[in-house]
């Protein structure tokens, strides 16, 4: 059974005659998935893969602000593309407040390889992630990030657990206004 989101670029579920959702392949949008990891895993970055789509006229479905990089790595790191299907990314800690938290590692997850049909092929898909590895920002670069304010790491949502992060604002009136929010 597939849970989450009902549209996916690349894909539309479907149900079957016992009711049951399952993913087929949208062939145009298929082929934009393909060109997108084909490029990425040849060397091209996720903006220059962005550009190149808005350039072609190729829209997205959900992302108002058109092919962004977080978009384009998005696409890079769902494996639904490869026909592998994981469920319980995210989990309802509270069913009475009905509020989702991501799972990082509060509960276990499950991996489906070989679920449904791919978009693309399993050698493409394992040498995508391995230029995604490559490119990933080492420990050194991160930390410089993680500790440019003084409370950077330090503040913590009492509500869900996660960091208070940075955020500026520019006001109507010119001016900037500087918060730290739950990320």
């Amino acid at each position: 059974v597939v849970f989450g989101r009902k549209e996916m670029y690349g894909y539309n579920t479907v149900k079957d005659d016992n009711d049951i959702q399952h993913f087929e392949i949208i062939p145009e949008e298929a082929e934009v998935i393909k060109k997108i990891f084909e490029w990425f895993a040849s060397g091209e970055g996720t903006h220059r893969i962005g550009r190149r789509l808005e350039q072609q006229g190729i829209t997205t479905k959900r992302y108002k602000n058109g092919w962004s990089n977080t978009v384009i790595l998005r696409i890079l790191r769902n494996e639904k593309y490869v026909g592998d299907l994981c469920q319980k990314k995210t989990f309802t800690p509270n069913y009475l407040t009905h509020a989702k938290k991501y799972n990082r590692g509060n509960e276990e997850m499950v991996y489906l390889k070989d679920h449904h049909e791919p978009i693309i092929d399993r050698d493409l898909w394992n040498r995508t992630q391995e230029e995604l590895l490559r490119r990933a920002p080492t420990e050194e670069m991160k930390s410089k990030h993680s500790n440019r304010y003084w409370c950077s790491c330090k503040l913590y949502c009492g509500m869900c657990g996660q960091r208070y992060v940075s955020r500026t604002k520019k006001l109507k009136n010119g001016t900037t206004y500087k918060a730290w929010r739950c990320y």
